[in-house]
């Protein structure tokens, strides 16, 4: 049983090893902003995924196997906000994804989406109701004695 498991640590290990590779190559061959970000978040949070698994083969399920798996959490949420936000900030600046429409991003707008991606967007859309009209409320009435309404 412990050869078994060492040799599926090592495979998880070197697997994950050589997607993080990858991935560098991604973030270094890729033309567009959006592309290389897709690589290095994707692949590089399942490469560690893969080393921290073979990591926790290796230490067996003790408290050292749970902190590993705190780490990928930790490392799977950090890398996708980050992402996030680059893209974000990315979008602020004027750069945006190739084949869309500037328009259509910065308007918000599901037209100038490919098939599957208005579809869905559509649908988002039409479950959100529209914010109900704003009813006028009454002005405040002075309390008797000359002061504020809301004292």
């Amino acid at each position: 049983m412990s050869l078994l498991l060492d040799v599926l640590s090592w495979v998880l290990l070197l697997s994950g090893g050589l997607l993080s590779i990858v991935s560098a190559f991604g973030v270094l061959r890729l033309p567009e902003l959006f592309q290389r970000m897709h690589s290095a978040t994707i692949l590089d949070t399942l490469g560690a995924g893969l080393v921290l698994s073979g990591l926790i083969l290796q230490a067996g399920f003790t408290v050292i196997s749970f902190k590993l798996f705190l780490v990928f959490l930790l490392l799977a949420l950090t890398t996708t906000t980050a992402a996030h936000a680059l893209a974000k900030s990315a979008l602020a600046d004027g750069i945006y994804p190739k084949g869309i429409d500037p328009e259509v991003v910065r308007a918000g707008l599901s037209e100038g989406l490919p098939g599957r991606q208005r579809i869905a967007t559509d649908r988002a859309r039409e479950r959100v109701a529209p914010p109900a009209s704003p009813q006028e409320d009454p002005p405040p009435q002075p309390s008797e004695e000359g002061g504020p309404p809301w004292a």
